[in-house]
């Protein structure tokens, strides 16, 4: 569908309106004050199923990186204030400047987290996937990781992010997270995520989007020196920065 055929469509359903939206991306919680960066294949349906708000979202995917989560809640404050107004004259109609100090005010006092994952079981999970572009009917385990260049290759929302921490960081490679736990450790993190917020946010154990057919449990049997070394050195950032052992 083109664009400006979106647009008539959108403007001629009369239950659609700027107000609808109750968050501008999957990944924030307004009430829960919370933003999770889902990075794909790192458990994150289980998660995202917990904490993302009933109703429509400005951006509906959960795989935004941290910098167009931000970048994403200016737009969303803007309009929901667009056509709202029924008051003379318009003193408590909020300013641009006052929407864009919200905006930045609500992002760093929201609790930002998410999961990362091992690299070679990541592969392993990408190259088994059942949803995205699915690879494993198609070439071996060996020439997938010959291919296998970006964090996202595989996903529905791809990115040309190298490392699973390009999700995490600004512009000049710094963290913007409150909160970096491994998924391996998740019974732990979602003890430490519940304190950390003062009980705001309590995650409960439990698995989505399980693939049976994936062989990432046992990942190092897939491996040879050739393909682990070609992992370890496209993902070396991830390794280095969470200490990851193959």
């Amino acid at each position: 569908m083109k664009f400006r055929e979106f647009l008539s469509r959108l403007k001629g359903d009369k239950r659609v309106s700027p107000a609808s939206f109750v968050t501008c991306n999957r990944s924030v919680n307004f009430e829960l004050e919370s933003i999770f960066v889902a990075i794909p294949k790192n458990g994150t349906t289980s998660v995202s199923s917990q904490l993302s708000p009933a109703g429509r979202a400005m951006i509906p995917t959960y795989h935004l990186n941290i910098c167009q989560v931000r970048d994403c809640i200016y737009p969303y404050l803007l309009i929901r204030n667009i056509g709202v107004n029924k008051q003379f004259p318009t003193t408590q109609v909020p300013s641009d400047s006052g929407l864009r100090f919200e905006a930045k005010r609500l992002f760093e006092s929201f609790f930002k987290f998410a999961a990362v994952r091992n690299p070679w079981a990541r592969a392993v999970s990408l190259y088994y996937r059942r949803e995205g572009v699915m690879m494993n009917h198609k070439m071996s385990f060996r020439e997938f990781c010959e291919g296998h260049l970006y964090a996202s290759d595989t996903s529905r929302h791809p990115t040309l992010h190298k490392n699973q921490m390009d999700w995490l960081t600004d512009e000049e490679g710094n963290s913007l997270m409150d909160y970096v736990y491994k998924v391996e450790e998740y019974d732990q993190a979602i003890e430490e995520i519940a304190e950390r917020t003062n009980g705001r946010i309590r995650l409960i154990p439990r698995e989505k989007n399980v693939n049976p057919n994936s062989q990432s449990t046992r990942y190092r049997d897939l491996y040879d020196d050739y393909t682990r070394r070609l992992i370890e050195t496209r993902f070396q950032r991830d390794i280095d920065m969470f200490q990851y052992a193959f």
